[in-house]
């Protein structure tokens, strides 16, 4: 796919013209649209699918100032769509369309580190329906990666080629490109987010539905998967899993870069997640051993995933109050992170910030949360 910047209003539909028209029409297409074509009608490259693309150029090719965030949510809503058909349809629907064009709303409002994501997406679902290879002629990805953000030709096919891989190990996760990227590292993430996406969070609530729906089923797979998952779609967090020391198991590692001014400076360079998916909340003990893991990688910065929280969440008793204590004693803040914040966030609730809320409850000794 192309670019297609020469739209213009006369290609749409005309009962779509009216909503050009009025200022807050991108705003009721993201609610129409999905009303008027089913998930059939878009799960292959079809009329209807052509006029929702078309559409969301029309706010993104906007000039002198384009509109990019009221074409990113046209775009969002079409991917969500695509979701749908998938679960629909019980198959893979090809979605990179619609995260290229979401990556380029993305580049053109400042986000560099979220852009790149969003073409890697783009590049997982291109090479699952292309065999594992990149068509530098037909694909919008290959220029947009290699001529623009200077990926090697030869990275860029070795990542075709694992993402192929990765996606015939398991067809039903590989159903979201956020799963296929997870598995493919972060070595493809060469740039430090701007300043002007510090603040966003983009993630798919799809996927993260999908993940939580399966947690206590999976010993804990997918908690992993879905604590990652949360961590790396903050712009600068860059995260790896399942890593293990000479006496230790990590079950997610993080690192921060780029960003120096805001909460996020007062984590340190790295610091360690740890995921329990029980059907009880973590004891004292569970607490203590974390401790002892973050001090043995010189961290003041933990996050606790518990499916169920922990023993004496007000704080005055078991994992509550020791919680507390390590903070007090050695000036190291866990954050605790349940089921009902990961359904908050899938719900539309802005992680960055669950997590700043978290980390001043403890470190100011706050109550209620």
């Amino acid at each position: 796919m192309g670019d297609k910047d020469n739209t213009q209003s006369e290609d749409i539909p005309a009962d779509f013209q009216a909503y050009l028209g009025a200022r807050d029409g991108a705003k009721d297409l993201v609610q129409l649209l999905p009303q008027r074509f089913s998930p059939e009608q878009i799960a292959n490259p079809s009329r209807e699918q052509r006029i929702w693309e078309l559409l969301g150029l029309f706010y993104f090719n906007q000039q002198p100032k384009r509109r990019s965030f009221e074409a990113l949510s046209i775009f969002s809503a079409l991917y969500a769509h695509m979701l749908t058909a998938q679960s629909t349809l019980q198959r893979w629907v090809h979605k990179a369309m619609p995260l290229l064009w979401m990556a380029e709303c993305l580049g053109d409002s400042g986000f560099v580190a979220l852009r790149k994501r969003y073409l890697m997406l783009a590049l997982c679902d291109d090479a699952i329906r292309d065999d594992g290879k990149i068509d530098a002629d037909n694909s919008g990805v290959y220029f947009r990666l290699v001529w623009r953000l200077g990926m090697d030709d030869a990275m860029l096919r070795q990542y075709a080629a694992e993402s192929k891989r990765i996606a015939a190990g398991d067809q039903l996760r590989a159903r979201f490109p956020e799963w296929v990227l997870q598995q493919l590292g972060q070595d493809w993430l060469t740039e430090f987010p701007s300043p002007a996406e510090a603040n966003q969070y983009l993630l798919n609530p799809r996927y993260v539905e999908f993940l939580a729906a399966n947690l206590g089923r999976d010993q804990g797979r997918s908690l992993e998967e879905l604590a990652e998952y949360l961590m790396m779609c903050m712009p600068g967090c860059r995260t790896s899993r399942r890593k293990r020391s000479q006496s230790t198991d990590y079950d997610i590692v993080c690192s921060m870069e780029g960003f120096d001014v805001d909460f996020r400076s007062e984590l340190g360079r790295y610091f360690v997640c740890e995921c329990k998916d029980w059907s009880e909340p973590a004891s004292f003990t569970v607490m203590a051993k974390f401790c002892r893991v973050l001090d043995s990688v010189k961290s003041k910065f933990g996050i606790l995933f518990s499916r169920d929280g922990i023993s004496g969440s007000g704080g005055m008793r078991d994992a509550g109050r020791e919680q507390q204590k390590v903070f007090q004693d050695r000036g190291m803040v866990i954050v605790v992170i349940d089921r009902q914040d990961i359904q908050s966030v899938q719900q539309g609730a802005n992680f960055i910030n669950l997590l700043r809320h978290r980390y001043e409850r403890v470190r100011l000794d706050l109550s209620g949360q």
